[in-house]
């Protein structure tokens, strides 16, 4: 179980890690002020400047504003972020920005299949076109023919530009974004835990691998994995010589004898071979051994199926796979 704590920090981390990510910055920030000072600043929120006088939100922070507030104590106030979330700009020079809202295009039109869920939005559209819509509950009860627009948050890529320049529109709204910074990012608290948290989860699962590694046991050092690969390997390339001669019964017999002495033995060693020739040298005895051991594994099951010309076969294969692992082990 204690191992399985690195995982699971891993996957709360990363979780983590996405979702503050993914968090939107404040849409406020906090702004100092001076008296008759004038600034394109606008209240975040409502101020109480009295008992019967406030600032409402929204209201921009001119000369006259920013001195009632220093008047009254009011230093710093939280303003929007941005400034002006939604500006109006030619259509030539909106390249590359965002739609804040429809764009009707003038001179097309659009034909909503029935059966279309009628909302509050779609019926505005239509009363200012003069439309009446045919409806059968919420849906609409036949098609209906409305002026197209080019929804919001729209990218306005070259097509788009030349869409509602055709329809002979001038001027688009598009979004405003905030600059990134730091400060004002309401996800960065819990970014940074998870950051630390994936540092002590990879730290962890190394602890843990160096600790298995060094846990395989008294006395299996190179020189035992060595002698069990060479016990394998004859013993395996003695059985495949004389198979021939052998019953299913008796292949099963002397493979299930491999698989579960010399080459399970090796198997639970060879964290130490990884860890004391390296990876390069592990690869190497790795790939032979690894294939030459499935070749056994078909071997016991042939034979369990009573199949002994197809486990014959294998370990036939089996032998030099195995030999070849011996060969390659280090020193």
């Amino acid at each position: 179980m204690k191992k399985r704590i690195p995982d699971l920090l891993l996957v709360i981390a990363t979780a983590t890690a996405a979702l503050s990510a993914s968090s939107s910055r404040r849409p406020w920030k906090d702004f100092g002020v001076s008296p008759r000072e004038d600034h394109q600043e606008f209240l975040a929120f409502d101020l109480q400047l009295g008992p019967d006088l406030k600032a409402a939100k929204g209201r921009r922070l001119d000369a006259d504003l920013t001195t009632q507030l220093d008047a009254l104590g009011f230093h710093t106030v939280r303003v929007r972020n941005p400034a002006t979330p939604v500006v109006t700009l030619p259509v030539k020079e909106s390249a590359g920005e965002v739609l804040a809202a429809p764009v009707a295009l003038p001179g097309q039109t659009q034909t909503l299949p029935k059966g279309r869920l009628v909302d509050d939005a779609l019926k505005a559209r239509a009363s200012e076109a003069g439309v009446e819509l045919e409806m059968a509950g919420e849906k609409l009860a036949s098609p209906a023919e409305l002026p197209k627009l080019m929804r919001a948050s729209a990218f306005l890529d070259d097509e788009a530009i030349s869409a509602l320049q055709s329809a002979g529109v001038t001027e688009v709204p598009v979004k405003r974004v905030a600059p990134f910074e730091w400060r004002y990012w309401s996800g960065r608290w819990a970014f940074l835990l998870s950051i630390f948290a994936m540092a002590v989860a990879v730290g962890l699962k190394r602890a843990f691998a160096a600790e298995t590694a060094e846990s395989t046991g008294p006395g299996v050092g190179l020189d035992t994995l060595r002698a069990l690969l060479a016990e394998l390997s004859e013993r395996a390339g003695e059985l495949s010589g004389k198979a021939a001669a052998m019953s299913a019964a008796e292949i099963h017999g002397e493979v299930d004898a491999l698989l579960q002495g010399p080459a399970y033995a090796f198997v639970e060693g060879r964290a130490t071979l990884q860890k004391t020739a390296g990876m390069t040298s592990f690869a190497l005895v790795m790939d032979p051994f690894s294939r030459g051991e499935r070749q056994l594994s078909r071997a016991w099951s042939a034979s369990v199926d009573d199949h002994a010309e197809e486990a014959r076969t294998s370990l036939l294969k089996a032998a030099p796979l195995l030999e070849a692992a011996r060969d390659a082990f280090p020193g």
